[in-house]
């Protein structure tokens, strides 16, 4: 019964790799591709991309931080402190809401774009983490702005260890006006870039590079 699959058979090493090499994915050898792969690179990495469920490019970066996915998340939730992320990029970040029943915070920002020429402001309601197995996502979505059609924000915590978390953050912003796709794609990526350091530098206490420990080294 099994002669007309045994042409599957070469295959199936290949299948088993292409699996085990998923980003966010952890092989059965219990290595984590993903965190190993940022702990190899020893820094954050920034690019623009759409994410899964999404229509638009956003600007995303993702680092390895040697902290507790609590202390991480500690930061991402720390709204008003959220202008300290990227001060050359918000130039103003401020509480300007919170329901207590739905548990949701607003946050207005506003940010100048194209080497200071165009300011940007908009305002993002962020609800409490949603929890999905070991990752936690909380996203800002978009309430109000002046030269702003949409925005939105995702920051995406994945616990690899009790001591080391994978964070990453997509980041968007259309603005109303004309701008080269070039133009706003720099800025978010680099906007999302400086966002994950801080939030690195603040969860660990410190900027340094912490190699990934696992059971196998």
């Amino acid at each position: 019964m099994l002669r007309p699959l045994r042409w599957l058979l070469p295959l199936l090493p290949v299948a088993l790799f292409a699996l085990a090499t998923l980003p966010g994915t952890a092989r059965a050898d219990g290595v984590d591709a993903e965190a190993q792969r940022l702990s190899q690179l020893g820094h954050s990495t920034k690019t623009n991309l759409v994410p899964a469920g999404k229509s638009d490019k956003y600007g995303h970066a993702e680092v390895l931080i040697n902290a507790p996915l609590a202390k991480v998340r500690q930061q991402v939730t720390d709204f008003a402190h959220y202008k300290d992320f990227a001060p050359d990029k918000f130039k103003n970040a401020r509480v300007v809401d919170k329901n207590r029943d739905q548990g949701t915070t607003d946050l207005y920002f506003a940010v100048e774009a194209m080497h200071g020429l165009v300011k940007l402001t908009n305002t993002l309601r962020f609800g409490a983490p949603k929890v999905v197995g070991n990752t936690e996502i909380v996203e800002g979505r978009f309430v109000t702005g002046s030269n702003v059609k949409d925005a939105n924000i995702i920051l995406t915590m994945r616990e690899v260890s009790p001591e080391f978390t994978v964070l990453k953050i997509d980041l968007l912003m259309v603005p109303t006006i004309p701008a080269p796709q070039a133009a706003v794609d720099e800025e978010l990526r680099d906007s999302a870039l400086k966002a994950v350091d801080a939030i690195h530098d603040r969860a660990q206490g410190h900027n340094r590079t912490v190699p990934l420990v696992t059971a196998s080294n």
